[in-house]
């Protein structure tokens, strides 16, 4: 295990720091070789005192001295670190590699604030070992989140990273993060609550790796508030963002390794879903949340053949059926169908025809 400090001298050099103490400089193009979890690049800000690096076997994180947790957490994901092992069951675990004059979080500092310890890491995207499941139970890949946040819709978004990866074989760079007021709420007057929590997701084929991305790779970015989510709000879907927007609230600059002209390209854009899709902002449905049924209207002609499918948040297929839409007044096509059979959940309808596709995510709730 190695632990870094970031100074961003000149040309962006890093200083290691080894258990021994030993310093070494290296060069920013040579981090590629530093760790598969820095595979895009070490985010950086402006204020390198704050960023304690840290790199484990498992992920990389900045740790920030004075939130006492983590300014983002990096790693590399893909189905070959999904296991069977259980899930470590102790206490989460105060992080002793931390430099003496760092306050080490503790288990207690969460209990009874209210707050979940929400991993960054994900437990169960560490099964493949005892020894990688423990590792996500370091306080250090922990943050404060509202038990909706981290029980629903942060986890729904980790469930499609886990979709990605064990059916579509996908690899995945993932960071995750906060966002912070100037005076953030502390638990046990120590750790800072973020107002907001971030993901990043680059997203390529098992096996890829920096060298593979171009203008056409999907990037998933997400900000969620880190409050009280209710019912039919807990869908990922419903707070995508762009790269830009979550280095304009951070001060961080991300996938930094990525040639300027893709990056300008990948960051800028707004990946509404995973799945390709054809945008057509004429496309509507309604009404939203969904209780017995919704409509559809999109553009289409009428003598074109219609696949309707449904899918749930995991991207399987739950009704996949031939359809005949209405031609509505205005030229667009109409379609009213019938959902009281589904239960409750995140679900996206997808409409096919030829090479379109549109797609339109819906929350089906009980009346």
């Amino acid at each position: 295990m190695h632990y870094y400090t970031l100074r961003k001298i000149m040309n962006y050099l890093i200083i290691l720091l080894f258990a021994s103490c030993i310093s070494i400089q290296l060069e920013a193009q040579q981090t590629e070789s530093v760790s598969i979890h820095l595979e895009m690049g070490i985010p950086l800000d402006d204020n390198a005192s704050n960023d304690y690096l840290i790199i484990r076997p498992q992920y990389a994180l900045s740790y920030n001295q004075q939130l006492n947790l983590a300014n983002w957490v990096s790693w590399n994901l893909h189905r070959g670190w999904y296991g069977d092992v259980p899930r470590y069951s102790g206490n989460f675990i105060q992080d002793t590699s931390l430099p003496a004059e760092f306050y080490k979080v503790k288990h207690g500092d969460y209990t009874g604030s209210g707050y979940d310890r929400g991993h960054m890491v994900r437990s169960e995207e560490r099964t493949a070992t005892a020894e990688d499941n423990k590792s996500t139970f370091m306080l250090t890949n922990i943050m404060p989140q509202t038990p909706t946040l981290n029980q629903q819709t942060w986890l729904s978004l980790e469930l499609e990273c886990e979709r990605m990866c064990k059916n579509e074989n996908k690899e995945l760079f993932v960071i995750a993060g906060g966002v912070f007021g100037a005076n953030p709420k502390r638990l046990n007057t120590v750790v800072a609550v973020p107002d907001s929590c971030w993901k990043i997701i680059v997203i390529l084929d098992s096996g890829q790796r920096l060298k593979d991305i171009t203008s056409a790779t999907r990037v998933i970015a997400v900000m969620m508030n880190n409050g009280t989510y209710t019912s039919g709000k807990t869908d990922w879907k419903l707070y995508t963002t762009t790269v830009d927007a979550i280095e304009e609230r951070t001060g961080y600059d991300f996938l930094s390794d990525i040639p300027k002209h893709i990056q300008n390209i990948i960051e800028s854009k707004n990946y509404v879903s995973v799945l390709e899709q054809v945008e057509n902002e004429s496309s509507v449905l309604f009404p939203h949340p969904v209780y017995d049924y919704f409509t559809i209207k999109f553009s289409g002609k009428k003598e074109d053949q219609y696949t309707m499918q449904i899918m749930d948040i995991l991207g399987t297929v739950v009704e996949s059926k031939h359809i005949q839409p209405m031609n509505d007044v205005d030229g667009s096509m109409m379609l009213k169908h019938d959902v009281k059979h589904l239960p409750r959940g995140s679900y996206f309808i997808m409409i096919l025809s030829g090479s379109e596709r549109i797609s339109i995510p819906f929350l089906k709730l009980d009346q």
